[in-house]
């Protein structure tokens, strides 16, 4: 009985000594982790290309020497890439970007393309991570309100621009505005109007005088803006 309780103990032994080194090794392998990525979204008012700054942050696991390939991508088309590495841009690149050639709106950070190194070269790491991000770029808008008073019925009209790179200046540019007036210290929606060919307007009746002003939201190519008040 003595001799097989030692013979089962033996056996035990030398399966953990076979496992371990497996389950050492299996815990020490590279891994590399892109786990976010952004940047700083921009505003165009001029026909200038502008540097954007991008920002990884990554987990990794026995992962010294490394480097990521972020693509950069809008509407599903190739941009640029950016790098970042152990050996600089750890966390923090940038990019080069021509609106009036890459375009206005949403820009997708990711796929990137991953290779890590374990200290010694002996263990490697590649593949593609998913991880995604964005910015946007966006042209700057305008707005103006003018106004015109007949008895008790305020005309206003609204004037709204963007500047486009793509037409290297301002256009008209046809957002909803809200026609607003001021209440008390708060400004209150009359009506919220569709432009057409940067125009829109709209009526209020009003026997005393009050201050009005249009303004919009920001669009993923464009700015929001409001207009200067005007008292009719």
């Amino acid at each position: 009985m003595k001799f097989l309780k030692r013979a089962f103990v033996a056996s035990v032994a030398a399966i953990a000594l076979a496992v371990g080194p497996a389950v050492s090794a299996e815990a020490a392998s590279t891994k590399f982790d892109v786990t976010k990525l952004s940047a700083s979204s921009i505003v165009v008012s001029n026909d200038g290309c502008k540097y954007v700054d991008v920002y990884m942050k990554h987990k990794k696991t026995n992962s010294k020497y490394w480097d990521v390939d972020v693509d950069i991508t809008r509407n599903g088309s190739w941009v640029d890439s950016v790098w970042f590495s152990d050996s600089g841009n750890t966390s923090r690149t940038h990019t080069y970007i021509c609106p009036w050639y890459d375009g206005l709106g949403k820009y997708v950070l990711g796929p990137s393309s991953v290779s890590a190194d374990s200290w010694d070269f002996d263990d490697s790491y590649y593949r593609t991570d998913y991880t995604k991000g964005s910015f946007y770029v966006r042209g700057k808008t305008y707005a103006s309100l003018s106004s015109k008073r007949k008895g008790s019925t305020v005309t206003l009209t609204s004037s709204t621009k963007v500047y486009h790179p793509e037409h290297y200046g301002k256009i008209k540019y046809s957002p909803k505005v809200k026609f607003q007036v001021k209440s008390g210290s708060k400004w209150k929606t009359l009506k919220t109007v569709s432009s057409k060919k940067g125009k829109a307007v709209y009526k209020v009746k009003s026997k005393s005088k009050r201050y009005y002003r249009v303004t919009f939201s920001q669009v993923s190519w464009a700015t929001s803006a409001t207009s200067k008040s005007v008292k009719r």
